[in-house]
C-alpha cells in the first residue's frame, strides 16, 4: 500500500471515530468570564449588557445571580469614572445609559468572584471587562480605568492592524495569555510581549472578543477560606468599523488539489461493535487497536470498557482479529515502534454497569511484541494519567498531557511529562522539562525530529487549537502554529507524520 493511500484513509477513518469519541469523553465545565457589551433595544434605547458566558453573548441566565454585584463605571479622562447601577433581566445585568447614551464612552468592570477549588489548587479568581467606542478612538487612550482595574486591556489602531496591550496596576504584563476571536477571523491564542503587547489582523467589521490571563504566585486568606495564587481575567469587547476591517466579506480557502492516482480512500470492515476512546497504532502492515469505550454517552463502568488487542491486516482487510487481552482501559496512548506496540496510561471504570461511576486513571505501561505475541510489563509511569498522547521521537517514546481520575476525589490535571529510551536495557522513565500547558485530549506526534502537542482542552479556557513543540536537542519547549478552524478543532484530534508532512485529523 502507498504511504499516500494510508495516510487519506487512515485521516478519514479516525477523523469519524474521534468525532463519536468527543460524545462519550468525560466532561468538564465550560470556563465562564464577564463581559460588558453595549446594546441598542428595540425602542432605540442603549444599555450597557453583562454577560457571563465565554463569549459576550448571553449564557445561563441562572448564573448571572453569582454576579449581580460587580461594579461597573463609565469612565473619563480624569480616570474617576461615575459608577452604574446594575439591574437583573433574564438575559443579562444591564444600566439603562439614558440621556447620556450617544456618547463614544469607555466603561470598566471588576468583580472578584472568590475562592474556587480545582484539581486540587485553590486559587482566588477576580474578573475585569472593558468596552467602549469603535477600535481607533481617541478615548481608548484618554479614558483608562486604572484606578478601579487591577488588569486592563488597551486597544490601538495602525492601518488594519489592532494592538492590545495588557497593563498590570499600570505597568505592561509580559507571557500573558491572550485570546482573539472575532467575525471572519480564527480564533487566536498568543502571548503578550515584553510591553504587554499583542497585535493581529483584522477580517469583518463587528465585535471582536479579547481575553487575557494573568496568575499572581502568592497565597492568602479571604474569611476563612485559604488559597494559593490568584487568577485575573480580562476582558475586553471591542467593536471595529469599516475603516479598520480588510475583509468585507468571509470567503473560504480552496482545497488544495490532490493527485486522484495517488489519493484513494478505502473502507475497512466495521468493527463488532461501535467504539470510542480507544488506542490505536499502524505496524509491519497492520492496524491495531486497543480498549477503548463501548457504552452510551456519559455511562462508565468496566463492562463497556475494552479489554482487547484488535488486528487488521491492511494488505488483505478482511476482518478484524482478537490477539490479545489485558486491561479493561479507554483514554489510553498507544504507538509503535519496529515490531513492537507500547500502550500507556488510560482509565479504568471501578464501577459495574448502574453503580455510580467510580473513574480511575492507571499507570499501567506495556509493551506487545508481534513476534511472540505477547504483553511485557514496562516500568509504570511516575504517575497515573489518562485522556494524554505518546510518541516516539527517534528510539525515545514521549508522553505529554492527561490528567488523573481520582474516583471521587477532584480530577488532577498533568504539568509533568516523561521520556523513556527503548532501546535502554533497563528502561525508566524521565522527567522532561515541564510543558508550558496543561491540557487533555491532546495530538502528539514526532515529526523532523521534534515533538508535537496539538489542541486539546485546557483545564482553563475550553478546547485550544494551540500548538506547542519540544525539542529533544535543546530540551526547549516553542510554541508553533495553531490549527485552522475554531477551538473545537483541537479537542480530541489525531495526529501523525507520514511523507515528510505533519497530518491532523480534526472534528471538521
Amino acid at each position: 500500500m502507498r504511504i499516500t493511500e494510508l495516510r487519506n484513509h487512515w485521516r478519514t477513518w479516525l477523523a469519524l471515530l474521534l468525532a463519536a469519541a468527543m460524545l462519550a469523553a468525560p466532561t468538564v465545565a465550560r470556563a465562564h468570564f464577564l463581559w460588558i457589551v453595549r446594546t441598542v433595544e428595540k425602542n432605540k434605547d442603549e444599555r450597557l449588557q453583562v454577560y457571563f458566558s465565554e463569549s459576550p453573548e448571553p449564557d445561563d441566565p441562572d448564573l448571572l445571580e453569582r454576579v449581580k454585584d460587580a461594579q461597573v463605571w463609565r469612565l473619563d479622562a480624569s480616570g474617576a469614572g461615575t459608577p452604574l447601577e446594575l439591574s437583573l433581566a433574564d438575559e443579562s445585568l444591564f444600566s439603562d445609559l439614558g440621556d447620556r447614551a450617544g456618547e463614544q464612552a469607555v466603561f470598566a468592570l471588576s468583580r472578584d468572584y472568590g475562592v474556587i477549588s480545582r484539581g486540587g489548587e485553590k486559587f482566588l479568581l477576580r474578573y475585569y471587562a472593558k468596552t467602549g467606542p469603535a477600535a481607533g478612538h481617541k478615548h481608548w487612550q484618554t479614558h483608562m480605568a486604572a484606578k478601579h482595574l487591577d488588569l486592563e486591556l488597551i486597544p490601538s489602531v495602525s492601518g488594519q492592524q489592532i494592538q492590545v496591550q495588557t497593563l498590570w496596576q499600570g505597568k505592561p504584563v509580559a507571557d500573558a495569555q491572550v485570546k482573539i476571536a472575532g467575525p471572519g477571523v480564527d480564533e487566536v491564542e498568543t502571548a503578550s510581549d515584553e510591553a504587554g503587547n499583542v497585535s493581529f489582523r483584522v477580517g469583518e467589521p463587528g465585535l471582536y472578543a479579547i481575553r487575557v490571563r494573568h496568575i499572581e504566585s502568592r497565597g492568602g486568606t479571604i474569611g476563612d477560606q485559604a488559597f494559593d495564587s490568584v487568577r485575573h481575567y480580562a476582558t475586553l469587547a471591542l467593536p471595529v468599523d469599516s475603516s479598520v476591517a480588510s475583509a468585507p466579506a468571509k470567503t473560504s480557502p480552496k482545497s488544495p488539489k490532490t493527485n486522484d492516482a495517488e489519493s484513494k480512500t478505502a473502507m475497512y470492515p466495521k468493527l463488532d461493535e461501535p467504539v470510542t476512546s480507544f488506542g490505536a497504532a499502524i505496524a509491519d502492515g497492520a492496524l491495531y487497536i486497543y480498549g477503548g469505550h463501548t457504552g452510551g454517552a456519559h455511562s462508565y463502568s468496566k463492562l463497556e470498557q475494552g479489554d482487547e488487542l484488535l488486528r487488521l491486516d491492511l494488505k488483505h482487510p478482511t476482518q478484524w482479529e482478537s490477539i490479545a487481552k489485558g486491561p479493561h482501559l479507554q483514554g489510553l496512548a498507544m504507538v509503535a515502534h519496529g515490531k513492537q506496540l507500547y500502550r500507556v496510561g488510560g482509565f479504568t471504570a471501578m464501577n459495574e454497569k448502574g453503580e455510580e461511576h467510580h473513574l480511575v486513571s492507571q499507570n499501567d505501561a506495556a509493551r506487545f511484541d508481534l513476534t511472540d505475541k505477547k504483553w511485557h510489563e514496562l516500568p509504570e509511569l511516575p504517575e497515573p494519567r489518562s485522556s494524554h498522547d505518546a510518541a516516539v521521537v527517534g528510539d525515545k517514546l514521549y508522553v505529554v498531557g492527561g490528567w488523573q481520575l481520582q474516583g471521587e476525589k477532584d480530577s488532577h490535571w498533568h504539568t509533568t511529562a516523561y521520556v523513556m529510551d527503548l532501546q535502554s536495557e533497563t528502561p525508566a522513565w524521565e522527567a522532561i522539562p515541564a510543558p508550558p500547558f496543561q491540557r487533555r485530549a491532546i495530538a502528539a506526534a514526532a515529526h523532523q525530529g521534534k515533538l508535537y502537542v496539538i489542541g486539546g482542552m485546557q483545564e482553563d479556557g475550553g478546547p485550544t487549537t494551540r500548538v506547542d513543540v519540544f525539542d529533544p536537542e535543546s530540551g526547549k519547549w516553542t510554541q508553533g502554529p495553531s490549527l485552522q478552524g475554531d477551538p473545537m478543532n483541537g479537542f480530541g484530534s489525531s495526529a501523525f507524520a507520514v511523507g515528510g508532512k505533519l497530518c491532523v485529523s480534526t472534528l471538521k
